[in-house]
């Protein structure tokens, strides 16, 4: 039977008639793919400049400001590969040959260069969360023990470490053309790679259980857990704890607006996976693998996606919002411009 990308990103079946609940599942799925997840993509890619730019203002001489700053970096990768994946369904609008085309193409090249640098995003936050749980329970140890050269090479490791992980989703599609004969156009097509056929199940096992587990289910419960504790010293134990903060020489460590803001970036992020890891877990082990074929699977996933891009736009907010360094920097950074433009 005849299939074509009309208007949506997964596949509608052009001879069989749509039930209500088709095109209320359609609907969204334009809505999320051809509205939300590019504007926010817009919005990240532009926050995410001017919090690279405002943080290079501190030095990067900080654990903190390196955190962010690499953070950063690994959010405005991921809001500008965001759309690109989902380009085609904007395109569908207009030339539902050329979106097919498209489809095929940034499924060979760009199906996990996203999911690469969201699990990049996600380990930030759980070094984040870690960090700052040593900040509140031992601030007299926290700068001997995350200084700027071991932190750096820590940010290292995360990228390495999530790129080898992730290393074989790159060799799943072979991409070529083809003669379409029902339109007698030459058409883009993507087929899976002899790699792919010859370890189908080891890989789907791999891709479902092992990245899920490893770069999102376990690094979720470290945040979380780090999260709450950090929670509990600073609202009920908040006595204690301010007065282990004031014996500690370290000047980041001092400020409870920084551990409220980078507490507030931690339990974002774990909001924002949640939703993905009880979807995964729930596809895993009900045995209810044919859902990942139907429309209703699509949409939660690109649901999945926008709010994984939510996560990497919203930080700037949060910052701004929290930090008076980060405001006051921004004020004086615009004030510059300003009186370049005057000039």
């Amino acid at each position: 039977m005849a299939q074509t990308y009309l208007n949506s990103s997964f596949p509608l079946t052009t001879n069989t008639p749509q039930t209500n609940q088709d095109w209320v599942i359609t609907i969204l799925d334009m809505v999320f793919n051809c509205g939300l997840l590019h504007c926010l993509s817009v919005s990240g890619v532009l926050a995410n400049i001017i919090n690279i730019l405002i943080l290079s203002k501190y030095g990067l001489r900080e654990t903190t400001s390196l955190l962010l700053f690499s953070l950063s970096v690994s959010d405005l990768f991921c809001s500008l590969l965001q759309p690109i994946r989902r380009l085609h369904c904007i395109v569908a609008q207009f030339d539902s040959q050329l979106a097919n085309n498209m489809r095929s193409f940034t499924v060979v090249y760009f199906f996990p260069m996203p999911d690469i640098f969201v699990s990049i995003s996600i380990l930030h936050t759980t070094v984040i969360a870690v960090e700052r749980l040593v900040a509140v329970c031992a601030p007299l140890r926290v700068s001997r023990i995350f200084t700027p050269r071991r932190v750096k090479w820590l940010l290292l490791f995360i990228y390495m470490y999530v790129i080898v992980l992730m290393a074989p989703t790159l060799f799943l599609f072979d991409f070529f053309w083809t003669l379409d004969p029902s339109t007698n156009r030459t058409t883009g097509v993507f087929t899976l790679t002899q790699f792919y056929k010859s370890s189908y199940d080891s890989m789907n096992q791999y891709m479902n259980m092992g990245l899920t587990n490893l770069l999102v289910t376990f690094t979720l419960a470290v945040t979380i857990i780090c999260s709450i504790v950090i929670g509990y010293k600073i609202t009920v134990g908040r006595k204690s704890t301010l007065v282990q903060l004031s014996s500690s020489v370290s000047k980041e460590v001092k400020d409870m607006k920084v551990i409220k803001m980078l507490l507030t970036v931690c339990v974002v992020n774990a909001c924002v996976s949640l939703p993905t890891v009880t979807i995964n877990l729930f596809l895993l082990y009900s045995n209810t693998l044919i859902q990942s074929t139907g429309k209703l699977y699509y949409l939660l996933r690109s649901f999945i996606i926008v709010l994984y891009q939510l996560n990497a736009s919203i930080n700037f907010i949060i910052y701004i919002s929290m930090s008076s360094k980060f405001a006051s920097t921004l004020n004086k950074l615009c004030h510059c411009k300003n009186k370049t433009y005057n000039k």
